[in-house]
């Protein structure tokens, strides 16, 4: 990487920390829009296992409310939660229940990054509650072309479904983990919610919407995957500045290293 490319992520990096900070004050960090690569990124969302205790969480609906929230982000592609669901009938998983799971299916898929996670709360009554903990597993793209899926057969499967990058990937943990909680009668909840609200939908009455997704677990869903999406676009921002600083300083420490003696 050169001088060149690391003061320009820098300098992006600095613009999304400072429009948080002006327009996101109280109120955590701003939802990116863009994300923190150099190149486009192909993404892949597992159906969600179901940790919560409730019958009515589907865990399918809310992979597919994942990947539309990820789609919108500037630099990924993803794609559909069906094509994921084809892989593992192919591989004979019923659900991602590993770490080495996780690796193989985002070997076969093809993708850059794969996302894994579980429903952890589950409750569409008022208030409503939903938790969601996800985790990202990245590393270069198969270099061998990935399995052709296309044509597979599919069926339903059942419900039970700074360190640099390099190093992350090759003892085959997540690179990026996040999690929460979201209750519709928490204070800050319903502020998140009052920033998301504004500009969406069709309503006029915008505490008539913001009122509607906190009642309808649909909108609701909604609202939880774009906040713990933005969350972990976020903590890759973060880990994109790590690696970036850590490069920048090696790059520094090899150019005061003395010339080798002939």
């Amino acid at each position: 990487m050169t001088s060149e490319q690391v003061r320009l992520i820098l300098t992006l990096l600095t613009v999304v920390v400072g429009a948080c900070l002006v327009g996101c004050a109280g109120r955590g960090p701003d939802p990116a829009s863009i994300a923190p690569y150099g190149s486009r990124q192909v993404w892949a969302v597992v159906p969600l296992r179901n940790e919560s205790g409730s019958r009515f969480a589907d865990s399918y609906r809310i992979a597919d409310r994942l990947a539309w929230e990820f789609e919108e982000i500037q630099g990924i592609d993803v794609l559909p939660v069906n094509r994921v669901l084809q892989a593992m009938q192919a591989m004979g998983l019923q659900a991602v229940t590993s770490r080495e799971d996780a690796l193989a299916l985002r070997e076969v898929l093809g993708v850059d990054g794969l996302i894994v996670g579980s429903i952890t709360a589950y409750d569409p009554y008022d208030p409503l509650r939903l938790g969601l903990s996800l985790d990202l597993y990245t590393g270069t793209r198969a270099a061998r072309a990935p399995l052709d899926i296309r044509g597979l057969s599919w069926a339903p499967t059942s419900d039970a479904a700074g360190i640099q990058r390099d190093t992350l990937y090759r003892d085959g943990q997540p690179v990026a983990t996040v999690s929460g909680v979201f209750t519709a009668s928490s204070p800050a909840v319903k502020e998140r919610i009052e920033a998301y609200a504004e500009d969406r939908g069709t309503f006029s009455n915008e505490v008539h919407h913001q009122r509607l997704i906190t009642i309808d677990m649909n909108l609701y869903t909604e609202f939880v995957s774009h906040e713990i999406g933005s969350q972990l676009i976020w903590a890759e921002w973060q880990r994109s500045a790590r690696e970036t600083a850590q490069s920048a300083t090696q790059q520094r420490a090899d150019a005061q290293q003395p010339p080798a003696s002939p």
